[in-house]
């Protein structure tokens, strides 16, 4: 990132009034400079000692200072903006993001690799990776370094040999196991181990996802499906636990639904984001605001920035139908018809709305975001809208 973007993005979260002449001098700006504070706030933050940005980053976000007429949340949340902009300006968020792919052959990396750039074409064609192929690619706009290790006992015994050429700076780990090969899970997991070992004596601490690989459709239909994935949660479980300092998740995939691969990306990009905190904590604020039971933020190629729901069911039922409705709107585009700016669908039977607007594009591919609602309540959304959009611009155009 240049020092003029740096300049650019940064300005984005203070108010339009607001001059900026060197980086180094924000740390130092009143709470009041910042979009979304009022002076009244600000006044209240500054009686308790908060009196600058830096001292808004230095707030601790499991136990904020309780400020009367300020909620936890908000404090929270300008804590979190603070403490991106400082590192913005300390220079500590990396311009790429390293995600290393990684388990035994022939368990699906390179087809996954495949199934993210939309090359089908080569799925039928794909040999195993041999030794390492390391890619500046973009996966949703952004610049990601995608580490394709292969998983022949040769190439496996070189990475743990020399961990610091592979592992070093690592951002997110994504170990890929085939679910239906039952009889190479203890080799796998003894494979996952070494690289845990490794990793914590570099002292690293990437984001993990394990990824349930080949869950095709038809093999879930069977109980042998349930049963290997609850065996390797069995022999996987304890690893983890004995290296508790990991973020870890399982997510299972099949390249027969690209849904599931896109889904898989953006749940660990949201780990390993920036900002997706803040854009959770935005939506949250949103829809308590007008009293709807779910919101997110989602671009039109899949990537779900953020969201906040009251129930886990509405998160749910939003995100797939928003997906669905993308869809939809890319097939319209290639038919030649302009993306709608707004998509109101009613349920009348079921009391709820669901509302889509096209907020605005980022990184240089244009790609449009949209805010997603679920609600009871569509008459209360109106104004407010524009408010949020001034708040999540620059968090997306720093999200990666």
């Amino acid at each position: 990132m240049s020092e003029k973007e740096e300049f650019e993005r940064i300005k984005e979260f203070f108010k339009s009034n607001v001059s900026i002449n060197v980086l180094s001098d924000i740390l130092d700006f009143g709470p009041e400079t910042l979009f979304g504070i009022d002076s009244i706030s600000a006044k209240s933050l500054k009686e308790e000692g908060i009196r600058t940005i830096q001292d808004l980053a230095n707030i601790n976000e499991t136990n904020p200072p309780q400020i009367e007429g300020i909620l936890p949340r908000m404090i929270i949340k300008w804590a979190k903006i603070a403490n991106v902009v400082e590192k913005v300006i300390r220079k500590e968020i990396k311009q790429r993001k390293k995600i290393v792919l990684i388990g035994l052959d022939n368990g699906g990396k390179s087809s996954i690799l495949a199934v993210l750039q939309n090359e089908y074409s080569k799925l039928q064609s794909l040999l195993p990776t041999k030794g390492i192929k390391r890619e500046k690619l973009d996966f949703f706009g952004f610049p990601i370094i995608s580490w394709d290790l292969g998983g022949q006992i040769q190439y496996r015994e070189t990475y743990l040999e020399q961990p610091e050429l592979y592992f070093s700076g690592v951002d997110l780990i994504l170990y890929v196991i085939d679910v239906q090969d039952p009889d190479r899970f203890e080799e796998s997991v003894d494979y996952f181990n070494k690289i845990l070992e490794n990793v914590v004596t570099l002292d690293e601490k990437p984001t993990i996802h394990i990824i349930i690989h080949k869950s095709d459709q038809d093999f879930r239909k069977y109980l042998k499906w349930q049963q290997n994935v609850k065996k390797i949660k069995d022999l996987f479980n304890p690893i983890i636990n004995k290296y508790n300092e990991f973020d870890t998740k399982y997510i299972d995939t099949t390249i027969y639904q690209q849904e599931t691969i896109m889904q898989m990306l953006s749940e660990a990009l949201k780990e390993i984001s920036d900002t997706s905190k803040i854009i959770d904590n935005i939506m949250e604020e949103l829809v308590l605001k007008i009293k709807a039971r779910a919101a997110s933020l989602i671009s039109l190629d899949g990537l779900i920035f953020g969201g906040f729901n009251i129930k886990e069911k509405d998160d749910d039922l939003l995100n797939n139908s928003a997906l669905q409705f993308h869809t939809l709107s890319n097939f319209h585009s290639s038919m030649g018809l302009i993306h709608e700016k707004k998509i109101h669908f009613e349920m009348p039977l079921n009391d709820i709305t669901i509302q889509g607007e096209n907020l605005f594009e980022y990184s240089e591919h244009n790609i449009p975001v949209y805010l997603w609602i679920l609600t009871e309540n569509p008459t209360l959304i109106g104004e407010q809208i524009e408010i949020f959009k001034k708040q999540l611009v620059p968090l997306i155009h720093m999200f990666l």
